[in-house]
């Protein structure tokens, strides 16, 4: 069965015109955006990351000295798991920002994987946006953990 292509019943309209041409814009828009968003992840995460971790390197020793060994290995489980997970989250956003490196290297090959520019840099926008996604998340399990942690150091009996 062929089908044959059907023209449009009536002619786009101003507004058709105006809705396709914001499209465009949007479509263009979508990776600068997305680096941006990226950018400010990864510049967030670092301050984040250098402010906890200093205030554990100062801060943590004293705070369980006096904590009884399974509690301070508990401690210590807590706050290293979230001082991990924030790392991890960090280079997520690092390689969202920085990008993986490019995986299509011609415009032949863009054409071929994606269609057009436009479809690839889209795909680009999804990718980053995707791992920032996914830093996010790890971030706010490593506040779980160093929130648990620092509850616990609050709680723990003395020796």
């Amino acid at each position: 069965m062929t089908f044959q292509a059907q023209p449009p019943r009536r002619p786009p309209s101003p507004v058709d015109l105006a809705e396709r041409d914001r499209f465009q814009r949007m479509v263009r828009r979508s990776l600068p955006d997305a680096r941006a968003s990226a950018e400010a992840w990864r510049n967030g995460l670092a301050a984040f990351i250098t402010l906890v971790g200093t205030a554990v390197v100062v801060k943590g020793r004293s705070s369980t000295t006096d904590l009884p060994t399974a509690w301070k290995a508990a401690v210590t489980a807590l706050v290293g798991g979230g001082l991990a997970l924030a790392v991890a989250g960090l280079w997520q956003a690092l390689a969202a920002q920085a990008g993986a490196g490019p995986e299509v290297r011609s415009l032949d090959d863009i054409h071929r994987v994606h269609g057009s520019i436009d479809l690839y840099e889209v795909a680009m926008a999804k990718r980053i946006t995707r791992r920032i996604t996914f830093a996010r998340r790890l971030v706010a399990w490593a506040l779980v953990l160093l929130f648990a942690g620092t509850v616990l150091t609050w709680w723990a009996p003395g020796r």
